[in-house]
């Protein structure tokens, strides 16, 4: 009780800040039958022993049926219901993993999480502690934090911070504002509040000079949610915590740019590039590696003034969807009416960067056989066909070798020393040729070229509107 009456005290004092809401698009789910939903969210956390405690409480659900992703550490689920709380359970199904369909537009939730028997540790940054509704959008977000263990430092959030205070039994802070919450943060060293604005935060121990400061605020942002930026060596950012050792504005500029493409769009984890590169798009500046700039440079040299207004229209009406090199690659072959696999390409290939070609849509068969796996890409007026599954489906196995790629099976040998030379093996002749020969690497990828594919396997070729017909001579 004492500690009910320290804490709703402190909220009289934080109840007259103003607020305004933002819309985080955040979805956990990209099926297009259901339709997304906003909701708001107040969350209690209590820091006690070596457990986390949360109390969750959602506002302004829908009357639909809502599906509950609990952290994977969470323990003691249950429902949250006091004198209070009374009816803000009744939807909650018996197996605590729904929502059922009602009228009661509030309902909560408890959970505890475990932490090692140290408690929380200094330094290290917390992620999948609350829990979410399948394809929901919390619009704003209130976080108490009560630490009963009275460790002090500091917390961080991603969040505003709207105050902290040591009382006599707890240390108690208080964060609210628009979107999600998707982390925290606590070190004990304190740290300070170096420049504050409505979208960001910096929380650095140097004293950040003027003209830095005038910097940051230009700093353009993708939407109006908040974010916390922190000095530190850290490596690994969160949703709305970055890390950084260099504060300068183009440093600064990148890691909000990826902070907030990472809230707009479902990115595979690990991925680096792909975020990078959607980040260019949306910033219009140069974010990245130089494969990513180049890409970007590769793509609005290419695009017509029709062709990048259409893109950027694809790429936000992805936002809140999954997002990777596939579905880019489909996006920019709508665009460009060419079927185009840029960005897998690129993706697959670490080293160069494999410039913008385009595919053959039609059907392949080999001897009436219908062919899924044989990649032709059309290069600088040439046919190219993905030389591996394309030799194997005519009987030949390939390998690598000391002197170059090699074509075999029962009856025949073939050697292609590599592009540099002007002459290939079959069997033990050699054949001169000019201009290019019959095997070219790019991307990563051997291929070979369709007229020299033609000849050196003999096939009949055949050319429709709808499919290309290639068959073994008898």
């Amino acid at each position: 009780m004492k500690i009910a009456s320290l804490i709703f005290a402190i909220l009289i004092f934080v109840n007259g800040i103003l607020l305004s809401f933002q819309y985080h698009v955040f979805s956990t789910n990209s099926n297009k039958e259901e339709k997304a939903y906003s909701y708001s969210q107040d969350i209690e956390v209590t820091h006690k022993g070596s457990n986390l405690l949360v109390k969750q409480t959602f506002s302004g659900l829908p009357e639909r049926q809502m599906h509950i992703i609990w952290p994977e550490a969470s323990k003691k689920k249950s429902c949250s219901k006091d004198e209070t709380t009374k009816n803000e359970c009744n939807r909650l199904e018996k197996n605590l993993n729904s929502f059922k369909a009602g009228q009661t537009s509030k309902q909560s939730i408890s959970y505890k999480i475990a932490l090692s028997k140290k408690g929380i540790q200094s330094g290290k940054m917390y992620t999948d502690l609350f829990a979410t509704l399948k394809q929901g959008i919390p619009n704003s977000t209130s976080l108490q934090i009560v630490d009963e263990n009275r460790k002090g430092g500091h917390w961080v959030t991603g969040l505003p911070k709207i105050g902290e205070k040591s009382l006599t039994l707890v240390d108690y802070s208080y964060f609210k504002g628009n979107g999600g919450v998707y982390e925290l943060y606590w070190t004990k060293k304190p740290i300070k509040k170096s420049f504050d604005s409505k979208e960001l935060t910096v929380y650095s121990n140097k004293k950040i000079q003027s003209n830095l400061k005038k910097a940051v605020s230009s700093i353009s942002m993708l939407n109006s949610g908040h974010i916390d930026i922190v000095e530190s060596n850290r490596k690994s950012n969160g949703s709305r915590v970055i890390f950084t050792n260099t504060l300068t504005k183009k440093e600064l500029q990148k890691e909000v740019a990826i902070s907030q493409i990472k809230e707009k769009y479902q990115f595979q984890a690990g991925s680096i590039l792909i975020p990078n590169l959607v980040a260019s798009f949306a910033t219009g500046e140069n974010i990245g590696g130089d494969k990513s700039k180049e890409m970007v440079r590769t793509l609005n040299e290419y695009f017509s003034t029709d062709q990048k207004n259409a893109w950027k229209t694809g790429l936000s009406e992805l936002e809140g969807k999954a997002v990777d090199s596939s579905i880019l690659d489909k996006l920019l072959s709508q665009t460009l009416d060419s079927k185009t696999s840029f960005f897998q390409m690129n993706e697959a290939n670490k080293k160069e960067v494999v410039p913008l070609i385009f595919e053959e849509t039609r059907e392949l068969y080999i001897n009436d056989q219908k062919i899924d796996d044989v990649k032709i890409i059309l290069k600088d007026g040439e046919i190219l066909y993905a030389a591996n599954p394309m030799l194997g489906h005519l009987g030949y196995t390939t390998n690598i070798g000391k002197n170059g790629y090699y074509v075999k099976n029962k009856f025949r040998t073939l050697r292609f020393p590599g592009e540099s030379h002007d002459f290939y093996v079959d069997d033990h002749s050699r054949v001169n040729f000019n201009g290019n020969g019959p095997i070219v690497k790019f991307g990563g990828t051997y291929y070979i070229e369709e007229s020299w594919l033609i000849r050196i396997f003999q096939l009949d070729y055949q050319s429709l509107d709808d499919r290309i017909n290639l068959t073994e001579r008898k």
